[in-house]
Parts: structure tokens; C-alpha cells; sequence
């Protein structure tokens, strides 16, 4: 059997031009934060110990979660485009 997506963290940081970039066009997709959380990569300057855990080394990162194992990773803003999170919400949709 497969597992389900349990959950989705856009990974984040403040005066990060390509995540402002990623989060604004998230944040046009309709929907999307039924299934996406904005997560600040950072505290007090370093990375979290959760965006240790989920491997993050560069903002933005898209993970991806199936149970408690991460199932994919993307980072970079460049295709991160409203198109892009308008399909990936789509399919979050359908596949509910």
C-alpha cells in the first residue's frame, strides 16, 4: 500500500529575494494552504534543527512528506512559477 502525503513545507528564509519570489507565487494559487506551510528555514540567524533534519541547505525548499520519511525535495525558485504551484495544488486536489 502506498502512503499518502502527510505533508508539505515550502522552506523559507527572511530577505531571501527567490523565496519572496516562490511564496508570492504560491500565495496566488488558490487553496494552496490547505496543503502547504511556509516554513522559516532559520532561527536566530542558522538553519532549524527541522530544516536540518530535512536535509535544507538552500532557500526555497519545496519537501515533501509521506508518513514521517521525506518522498521528494526541490529547491531553487526558477520553476517555482504560479503555473507550477497551480499544478502541483491541482494535483494535491485530485489525489485527496
Amino acid at each position: 500500500m502506498t502512503q499518502s502525503i502527510t505533508s508539505i513545507h515550502l522552506f523559507v528564509q527572511d530577505g531571501c529575494r527567490p523565496c519572496l519570489y516562490a511564496e508570492t507565487q504560491l500565495k496566488k494559487t488558490e487553496g494552496w494552504e490547505e496543503f502547504i506551510t511556509i516554513t522559516d528555514a532559520k532561527e536566530n540567524g542558522d538553519l532549524s534543527g527541522f530544516a536540518k533534519e530535512c536535509g535544507v541547505t538552500s532557500t526555497p525548499t519545496l519537501v515533501v512528506f509521506k508518513g514521517n520519511e521525506i518522498a521528494s525535495k526541490k529547491g531553487g525558485s526558477q520553476s517555482m512559477t504560479s503555473d507550477f504551484w497551480k499544478g502541483f495544488v491541482q494535483r494535491l486536489k485530485v489525489n485527496q
